[in-house]
């Protein structure tokens, strides 16, 4: 998948995000419809999306947004796009504490996300603050 085709995924879930159920869960005829559409079906890199792969797609994305939210709400470290968790010498063993707890984080120590701006605007925030 290329970012390209990531974004073409989450702009059809977006586009048709109000036929799904709880948690943006889609039944198959979407994920039939979704292969099926023209940016899918004629993809930048590889070959046609499947319905199979384009769900496995969105679940993947999902997890890894859920991850990246936590990080940015509710770690206590400040997220941005550009530098991820922007981790220094000042704040490593803090994130290294961290990561213990939250393994699936390590790659955004300083590095952002491409997709969480997306994401945040087809699924809202369920963090609370520290305190």
């Amino acid at each position: 998948w290329s970012d390209k085709d990531t974004f073409a995924l989450l702009d059809f879930i977006d586009s048709h995000k109000a036929t799904a159920g709880d948690g943006l869960n889609f039944k198959a005829p979407f994920w039939n419809a979704c292969a099926a559409s023209p940016m899918l079906a004629n993809p930048e890199k590889g070959g046609p999306k499947t319905p199979k792969s384009c769900k496995e797609k969105w679940k993947r994305v999902r997890d890894t947004y859920m991850v990246v939210d936590h990080l940015s709400h509710s770690s206590g470290f400040a997220y941005s796009l550009k530098s991820g968790a922007d981790i220094g010498v000042a704040n490593e063993n803090s994130w290294d504490g961290y990561v213990k707890v939250h393994k699936d984080t390590a790659p955004y120590k300083n590095k952002g996300w491409l997709f969480y701006d997306r994401m945040s605007a087809l699924i809202p925030s369920k963090c609370k603050g520290l305190n």
